[in-house]
């Protein structure tokens, strides 16, 4: 992890660019991407920390991520969503970056996106990068409408999920951007006090049209400091295993967890510490990280197999509200690309 930071560090100003102010309103519609459902779920697939960078092998980094969204559909049955949870890349080019989203975009699958704190850490802009993303045939994420808004960071936005054009869920996502300077170091960013207003203004939106908070997932990248202390507990399923210290979140209250579980939240889940794959039940929710959906940069093995804790996880929502979470695995390392393990949990 020190490592991670020196490369954060190093890379910095490639972040940056200008913004022009537009004035949206945070309840603003702007932000909202309506999605409808055809079948009795609506499974979601998340993928993170993908890193796809310099020293990828396109090739059969392509077919390994792919082999993770067959072996979802054909667990499931179908894929509605594709969650990207950030850092979907780490110092690589335009050339590299569009291979990737040509990859995702060809699995003719709607996909959603949240920047990651490696994401812009390339030879492009921030906006080369979010309106590449956006121009997607299946992207969802709506930069076009939103970009350089007055909340922190590009990739906050919402999705709606409708059964019988009645809304049922909502997919929350927050952009946890990349690094901010605490007196002279640089610690992970995190979910600022905007943000949290610009999700208060949207749930009350939201409420206001349904009558009642609907129940949510929120998806990001990095993990918030208060997540920390229930991480200690025993998880309902995945393991820790990040060397010691084994969470690394920003080191910056923010009051979005207990706001959103206030409001309904059901789910919180994130990527950025790759060895890590558990997730805690806390409250009315579960909150946990995703599964590292490549084997670039760093990764871990299943102790008991040695096989690679690699590949994705699933929520398949219901219409009462409910919703199943599954972490399955494959294996790079070894010859076959077939899910070798996996658990799953019923909220």
């Amino acid at each position: 992890m020190k490592i991670k930071r020196l490369g954060l560090l190093l890379l910095t100003p490639l972040v940056f660019s200008c913004a022009n102010g537009a004035n949206i309103p945070l309840n603003s519609e702007a932000y909202v991407v309506t999605m409808k459902s055809s079948h009795n779920e609506f499974n979601i697939l998340q993928l993170t920390d993908i890193h796809w960078s310099y020293n990828t092998q396109i090739d059969e980094a392509s077919k390994f991520l792919t082999a993770i969204v067959d072996a979802a559909k054909k667990d499931k049955g179908h894929i509605d969503l594709i969650e990207i949870t950030g850092d979907s890349l780490f110092i690589a080019n335009k050339f590299i970056a569009a291979k990737l989203y040509e990859t995702v975009n060809s699995w003719d699958i709607p996909f959603a996106f949240t920047c990651g704190n490696h994401d812009y850490q390339g030879h492009w802009s921030a906006d080369w990068l979010n309106e590449l993303v956006s121009a997607g045939s299946n992207a969802l994420f709506p930069y076009g409408a939103t970009k350089h808004d007055n909340v922190s960071g590009e990739t906050n936005y919402v999705i709606n999920v409708q059964w019988n054009n009645k809304d049922t869920w909502q997919l929350y996502h927050l952009d946890t951007k990349n690094l901010i300077n605490s007196g002279g170091s640089y610690d992970y960013d995190y979910i600022r006090d905007d943000q949290v207003e610009w999700y208060k203004a949207q749930t009350d939106a939201s409420k206001a049209k349904n009558g009642k908070y609907l129940p949510s997932i929120t998806y990001c990248h990095i993990p918030t400091i208060e997540i920390y202390d229930y991480s200690k507990t025993t998880p309902v399923g995945g393991v820790v295993q990040e060397d010691d210290p084994y969470f690394f979140p920003g080191n910056h209250p923010s009051d979005y967890l207990e706001v959103a579980l206030e409001r309904n939240m059901k789910g919180m889940f994130f990527g950025h510490d790759h060895s890590n794959d558990a997730v805690w039940k806390y409250k009315d929710a579960l909150l946990g990280y995703g599964v590292k959906a490549n084997y670039e940069l760093y990764y871990t093995s299943d102790k008991d197999t040695n096989k690679t804790l690699t590949g994705g996880a699933i929520v398949s929502l219901k219409q009462d509200e409910t919703y199943t979470l599954k972490h399955f695995y494959i294996d790079e390392i070894g010859s076959s690309k077939e899910t070798y393990k996996s658990w799953e949990v019923t909220l």
